[in-house]
């Protein structure tokens, strides 16, 4: 019964170790260009570099 539990503990720490950087960084990368798009006061969807307003 430990065995399973610590087994359990394991997978459900890993997940967390792996997924919460991802989930971090997609959420800052998405608050960033949010921000940029209304600093622009438009959708930068198809810019080629939407921080310099290149296209």
């Amino acid at each position: 019964m430990e065995m399973i539990i610590m087994r359990f503990l394991f997978v459900i720490g890993f997940i967390i170790v792996v997924a919460g950087p991802m989930v971090w960084s997609y959420i800052a990368v998405g608050k960033r260009i949010s921000a940029e798009e209304k600093k622009a006061g438009r959708d930068l969807t198809n810019e080629i570099n939407p921080f310099t307003g290149g296209r």
